[in-house]
């Protein structure tokens, strides 16, 4: 059986932690954030290289996907330790909440090689 979508499993601190990132974490995020809340995720097209999306949107994207299983451990420590032992949770995060999204090409996507 599959893990239902938005469920995202890590470790940290030595055990298991289950993410969740469903409609009640988007909808607080929204409220905190603003409506555009996940378009601030993305570099805007005039980024340059040292950008990097608001943290405390992604913090508060994390401590809300813990609560639902974990909230009298989830704090920004915890945050931190899981994004520290997990390289790609953020990423991980977002597929399982949005499986759909990860087929489509992005704005930045390298045009192939000519064949020589």
């Amino acid at each position: 059986m599959t893990d239902p979508r938005g469920l995202l499993k890590v470790t940290a601190r030595g055990q298991e932690w289950r993410l969740w990132l469903g409609m009640s974490v988007l909808a607080d995020l929204q409220a905190k954030h603003g409506d555009d809340v996940l378009a601030k995720l993305d570099p805007p097209s005039d980024a340059g290289p040292g950008w990097m999306p608001s943290l405390q949107i992604i913090v508060d994207l994390f401590l809300g996907a813990l609560q639902r299983y974990h909230v009298a451990d989830a704090d920004a420590y915890l945050v931190d330790e899981i994004i520290a032992e997990n390289a790609g949770a953020f990423d991980a995060l977002m597929a399982a909440a949005f499986p759909d999204q990860q087929d489509k090409p992005s704005g930045n996507r390298k045009r192939p090689k000519r064949a020589a």
